[in-house]
């Protein structure tokens, strides 16, 4: 479904228009007829950092919001860094949603960009939405509370509600994980260990994007992938053939495991994790993929497989 810019020409807030992801939200929103409020830290329509700001959203018009903000793609060391994760994504959301309450008409919908993270699997196959939210790093939790506070104060207003639950976004010029694993093909510091067929879910923003404004108008929680679930040793393939590095070397398991171990007895040893070690090759080789049945069938959900993606150069 989309706008109708014939009727009237409704209005998406959008946090986080800058981003990654945002981006391309801010780019569907606009080719379906909405006219996009961005609300970003240091440039929008509306500038204000919801970790320690309350947005003025005084004297607007919205129909539908988007909360694309927030924290990711970062490991905490300490506490401080940790309650970051909470004062962005957990209590820039109540801040977001605290100004909406000022609006003399309040938006229809509401979506909210979570992650698979909620779940708290490290390994799992086909994950669906009824399982339990069981995430305990200082992201997943605080994402987990986001929902909770979204959910509520839609339910409590009668707004639509639509949750989308993301893996691993591709796009160009990706963060987080996707960008670091370009960045050690492209210097000659990436092996594939053994097989390399354990399986990951993944996603592209496009695609996301050009969900949002038809789903909005539905509401729900959703699991979104590209139903095809690449190996790891396909999306490395891929990528170092579009970067035009030499084909990735491989490592035996054997020999990765025997390094883990020694990484085990190096955290032994200095009181802290090491980057390699049984924990990491578990994740390394263990598949983890996720179910969007639920949105093919309730949202026509019809995504593109991440093989075709060609813009990791």
């Amino acid at each position: 479904m989309s706008a109708n810019p014939s009727v009237y020409p409704p209005t998406a807030l959008l946090t986080g228009p800058n981003g990654f992801l945002g981006k391309y939200l801010a780019q569907g929103l606009t080719e379906t007829g909405y006219r996009v409020l961005g609300l970003g830290r240091t440039a929008g329509d509306v500038i204000c950092d919801l970790a320690s700001q309350s947005p003025d959203l005084s004297g607007k018009s919205i129909d539908l919001v988007v909360h694309a903000a927030g924290k990711a793609h970062t490991v905490p060391r300490n506490e401080q860094e940790s309650q970051a994760f909470f004062r962005i994504n957990r209590d820039g959301t109540l801040r977001l949603l605290e100004a909406l309450d000022q609006l003399k008409t309040l938006p229809s919908s509401f979506v909210l960009i979570s992650t698979v993270a909620v779940y708290g699997c490290e390994t799992g196959e086909n994950i669906t939405e009824e399982v339990a939210l069981l995430g305990k790093s200082p992201y997943a939790e605080s994402k987990i509370q986001a929902e909770q506070l979204v959910q509520h104060w839609c339910q409590e207003r009668g707004i639509r509600c639509l949750i989308l639950r993301l893996p691993l976004i591709v796009g160009a010029n990706a963060p987080g994980n996707l960008g670091k694993l370009v960045r050690a093909i492209r210097r000659g510091r990436y092996v594939h260990i053994g097989s390399g067929s354990a399986r990951r879910s993944m996603v592209l923003a496009e695609d996301v994007a050009r969900l949002i404004p038809g789903a909005a108008q539905l509401g729900g929680i959703y699991n979104l992938t590209d139903g095809i679930h690449p190996s790891v040793r396909e999306l490395g393939d891929a990528i170092a053939q579009q970067t035009g590095n030499r084909p990735i070397p491989t490592i035996p398991f054997g020999l990765a495991r025997l390094l883990a171990r020694l990484g085990d007895g190096l955290t032994f040893l200095i009181g802290r994790r090491f980057p390699f070690d049984s924990i990491a090759l578990t994740k390394i080789t263990g598949s983890l993929t996720f179910s969007d049945q639920r949105a093919r069938q309730e949202l026509g959900w019809r995504p593109q497989p991440v093989s075709g993606f060609n813009q990791y150069s």
